[in-house]
């Protein structure tokens, strides 16, 4: 075992160890002025339910373990109710079940060189079910899982302990602190599939989202805070590595700082990540991103880049702006990208765009560039339900003058629970 190895193992350890000496102490404190004479057992339960109302109102935790939100700097605090039972031990559980159906229409056409093709259908873009678990000692945990892809899948698991407003730590399976848009709640995002430019480093080359590991973020004061993972380099579910769950696996590295102030936010994140499973090479990205909220607009934009070694670079930018009218939003969003010698996949940066025969599923060559224009409507019905639509056209273009053209409509459906 390597010096970095003995160097984890201690870390963790100590998170553990530290956690349950926490959780006890409120406990032992108050059983010892029991004795004393100093209060009453009836004082003693008073006290200790002001300190779990206490605990309940510290878990407003800095968001890394739930997906960012966009506009949590603004939302309105909400009385979550959960049901409590009895766990092993002495501890009782809070759990608070929930769900997200994204039921969703795509009419897209594509064009690749004189060849085109179509996808016409209905599907069920997400179909979550999640439930969260609070402990009396402090420890909290949740996972979500998915039955809307091909195969039943994790969303996110994992369970943390929150020591400080500084420092909140989690162990598990969840999207690591890249990208703003990533990391916002997809229930939130006023389009209906995040940009190109974001898609190239989540689904593209498999680089952010979800990633198995030890997470923390934190609030740093005067407007400050940050989120760090260290965690399996290879993307998917925590279990397995890349398909075999004996695999060998270089760790990465993420990381996030942002600053807020009033209705505007900016940020910085970093990530490295080794022997990347689609490029085969070592990846470094960065992205720079500023949001804000003027009245009833929302404005973001996302910078990106990133060095992929033998396969050359890449950029890429995002910009976006929506304007709430009642219930009506309608939206807009360009985005640009653009790889050195990396053969980009159209129909995985827009999403479920049609494969343009059986022969052709990217630009075949070098150089490549994509440009997207996005226009959406929307109608919130309340803050469970909410009806999307958008047209989007995308122009993609390789340096020997092959394209690829996907224009076509969208629709969905939200219920929250």
């Amino acid at each position: 075992m390597n010096f970095r190895n003995i160097v984890l193992a201690a870390i963790t350890g100590f998170f553990l160890i530290g956690s349950v000496a926490l959780a006890n102490s409120n406990d032992a404190l108050l059983n010892l002025l029991i004795r004393k004479g100093v209060i009453t057992e009836a004082e003693a339960a008073e006290v200790a339910a002001e300190l779990s109302a206490a605990s309940e109102g510290a878990k407003a935790r800095p968001e890394l373990r739930a997906e960012s939100e966009e506009d949590d700097a603004t939302r309105e605090t909400e009385v979550i109710k959960r049901v409590k039972f009895d766990a092993k031990g002495k501890d009782t559980v809070e759990l608070r079940f929930s769900g997200r159906m994204h039921f969703q229409y795509d009419h897209l056409s594509s064009d690749y060189t004189g060849t085109k093709d179509t996808a016409n259908h209905f599907y069920f873009r997400r179909l979550f079910l999640g439930v969260e678990a609070d402990l009396d000692n402090g420890i909290y945990a949740k996972s979500v899982l998915n039955f809307a892809d091909d195969r039943f899948a994790i969303d996110k698991a994992f369970f943390g302990y929150t020591f400080n407003e500084v420092f909140d730590i989690q162990l598990g399976y969840q999207k690591v602190p890249f990208g703003f848009e990533e990391t916002s709640s997809s229930a939130r995002i006023p389009t209906i599939e995040r940009s190109a430019a974001n898609r190239f480093l989540a689904n593209d080359i498999d680089f952010s989202a979800r990633h198995a590991g030890i997470h923390s973020s934190g609030r740093l004061g005067a407007g400050f805070s940050y989120a760090v993972a260290f965690v399996n380099g290879a993307q998917g579910e925590g279990s397995r590595l890349l398909g075999r769950s004996e695999a060998s696996n270089d760790p990465a590295l993420f990381a996030r700082v942002q600053w807020s102030v009033n209705q505007l936010r900016l940020g910085a994140d970093a990530g490295r990540q080794a022997n990347n499973a689609v490029t085969g090479e070592d990846v470094v990205a960065l992205t720079a991103y500023a949001n804000y909220k003027l009245a009833d607009w929302k404005f973001l934009g996302e910078y990106f880049v990133a060095d992929m070694d033998a396969v050359g670079d890449f950029k890429g930018y995002a910009l976006r702006a929506s304007y709430r009218i009642k219930k009506f939003e309608p939206v807009f969003r360009y985005a640009y990208l653009e790889t050195d010698s990396f053969v980009i996949d159209l129909p995985e940066l827009i999403r479920r765009a049609p494969e343009p025969g059986s022969a052709f599923d990217t630009i075949p060559a070098g150089d490549n560039e994509l440009t997207s224009f996005y226009f959406g409507l929307n109608y919130h019905h309340n803050r469970a339900v909410k009806f999307m639509s958008g047209y989007e056209i995308a122009e993609g273009e390789a340096d020997n003058g092959d394209n690829y053209n996907v224009d076509g409509f969208r629709a969905r459906v939200q219920l929250l629970w």
